[in-house]
């Protein structure tokens, strides 16, 4: 059953009546009219809708109802007062810990650095832990809480549900290929100029909406790309590409090292931003502690 109509102020008041078994001592405490208190208890019973107090002209008592109430919810106000105290103390971040997963090829040196420093200046004892793992690593890990926050891709967290994210850091899709490529050094070329080349794209199992992006951008210009092989990772499809044996879509914030192996085109009319994803439900309060640290500096 629903019980959305209680509020926090008319459990006080029930409290308070059951304390004093008297409105009219229960309503000086409480800084309020007794009528405006007699109007809450009863919104209260009739929301329950049983009768907590039974009353005369001389006294007020608990009814059974009202006793088993007062018996369950007897340490709420309590709860709820030292939960307060507790959210406002100021160490929030004494010995908390935090673990951050990138993925595997991302060049996090572009954003992260400057991140993690700025926060360790405001909460120098909050303990980080940072790891690199493949696309479904990262979401798996993320979804069994074993990392607090992950830094991948915009496209790995679309509608993803329960998962809160944001854009850190905005970058370009990339067709990439091997140095020697008869394309690689023609300007002014576009997606749809290797409609005939082996591409070598992610495994769908390891990024689903990775696999079906790169699908839609090639049909978006005009083709079906011709997926010679997909690969578990990365760091796999950058060295299948090096050696020649195909083209890959990759954005612009992979790890390439300054490769002189490689050539990479910019493909201008997509975006593929970076962005960092945590899970709604975990209650560890050093990930607002970052997240908010970020999103500070991110909007400077």
């Amino acid at each position: 059953m629903n019980y959305k109509g209680i509020t926090l102020l008319q459990i006080e008041y029930f409290f308070s009546v059951a304390r004093y078994l008297n409105f009219t001592e229960a309503a000086r405490n409480l800084y309020v009219s007794q009528p405006a208190l007699s109007k809450h208890i009863a919104m209260l019973e009739n929301e329950i809708g049983v009768q907590l107090f039974f009353r005369t002209k001389r006294d007020v008592r608990l009814t059974a109802a009202g006793m088993i109430l007062l018996k369950e919810m007897g340490g709420i106000i309590e709860l709820i007062e030292n939960a307060i105290e507790k959210s406002k103390k100021l160490n929030l971040e004494e010995d908390s810990n935090i673990s951050i997963g990138c993925l595997e090829a991302m060049e996090t040196s572009t954003f992260l650095p400057v991140m993690i420093r700025k926060f360790r200046e405001k909460y120098s004892s909050v303990n980080l832990v940072l790891e690199r793992h493949s696309f479904k690593v990262l979401r798996e890990k993320l979804i069994n809480g074993t990392l607090d926050i992950i830094f991948t891709l915009s496209f790995e967290i679309d509608d993803s549900l329960g998962i809160l994210s944001d854009i850190v850091y905005e970058g370009n899709a990339y067709i990439v290929m091997e140095a020697s490529h008869p394309l690689a050094n023609k300007s002014g070329l576009m997606l749809e100029d290797f409609k005939n080349e082996n591409f070598i794209i992610i495994s769908r199992d390891e990024s689903p909406k990775g696999f079906d992006g790169i699908i839609g951008l090639c049909k978006k210009h005009g083709f079906s790309p011709k997926i010679v092989k997909s690969l578990p990772n990365a760091e796999s499809l950058i060295l299948c590409v090096e050696s020649g044996l195909g083209v890959a879509l990759l954005d612009s914030n992979i790890r390439l090292y300054n490769n002189p192996n490689l050539k990479g085109i910019k493909i201008e009319d997509n975006f593929i931003s970076v962005t960092m994803a945590w899970k709604k439900e975990n209650m560890n309060t050093a990930i607002p502690l970052f997240t908010n640290s970020v999103l500070s500096e991110v909007e400077l």
